[in-house]
């Protein structure tokens, strides 16, 4: 995918996400399996997952490099990297701490999709500014992953969406 697919992707999947979560009522909204998450607690985690994306995106090329060194291998394919973080998933990965979702409040339903497609739209403006070569050059850590190229971790982001779209979804068939 080069760097104006990997924009659409963004924001075709975000928006898809945030338009389940919107189309809930507000009882499928917070309601949870034992041990699962509700679509609730799904958005809250994606946002908290694509924060420090837009933040890192944020700092200047060099400091990235600085930082986090350059990527010492090439940017697996999309169907490749989806693969590793599955297998990662399989073998017990799971969330860290630090992006575990909160039980929202009153109004997160509309207050975080909203904020959500904001964080997105952010994310296409940023990776606007970078070159092809920056995305397969400049890496930066993902908690389950290690290191990963920036194209490579654009496609975890897009990826993340659709896998938690999924969860969602099926939380919602296992309901009735």
């Amino acid at each position: 995918m080069n760097k104006q697919e990997i924009i659409q992707r963004l924001h075709a999947q975000y928006t898809q996400f945030c338009e389940v979560v919107q189309n809930l009522s507000s009882e499928a909204f917070i309601f949870h399996h034992e041990g699962k998450w509700s679509a609730a607690q799904q958005l809250d985690h994606l946002i908290r997952s694509v924060r420090p994306v837009v933040l890192g995106l944020s700092l200047p090329s060099f400091l990235l490099r600085l930082v986090f060194g350059r990527a010492k291998h090439a940017s697996r394919d999309y169907d490749t990297l989806v693969k590793t973080y599955q297998d990662a998933l399989a073998k017990g990965g799971k969330s860290p701490k630090a992006y575990e979702p909160n039980v929202p409040k009153e109004g997160f339903q509309s207050f975080g999709s909203e904020r959500l497609i904001q964080m997105i739209a952010g994310l296409d403006r940023l990776l606007e500014s970078l070159s092809e070569a920056d995305l397969d050059t400049l890496q930066a850590p993902h908690p389950l992953l290690g290191k990963l190229t920036l194209r490579e971790l654009m496609y975890f982001t897009i990826y993340h969406a659709e896998h938690h779209q999924r969860n969602v979804e099926m939380g919602l068939a296992q309901s009735h």
